[in-house]
């Protein structure tokens, strides 16, 4: 019992946040593509899907690019601890 409850958590923290991440990533990029504009009086969707009227096009793209790039190397952890 002990042994399982070690491997599952050395994989099970990177796994959520690896799924969250890259899902926050992809749904900014989807919100990009509709060309949705977040802000602070905007419904929960629009502010979760949109971007930063208040960052540059740069800025915004470097945070989705992080949260991919966060969530990705987490999904990529965890293949490499299951595959062991």
């Amino acid at each position: 019992m002990i042994q399982v409850i070690s491997d599952i958590a050395a994989w099970l923290p990177a796994a959520i946040v690896g799924t969250t991440f890259t899902l926050f990533g992809l749904i900014k990029i989807y919100g990009f593509s509709r060309g949705i504009v977040g802000g602070g009086c905007k419904p929960m969707s629009q502010r979760v899907c949109g971007s930063c009227p208040s960052w540059s096009r740069t800025v915004n793209n470097c945070f989705v690019a992080l949260f991919l790039v966060i969530g990705l190397a987490n999904l990529a952890y965890v293949a490499w601890i299951v595959s062991q």
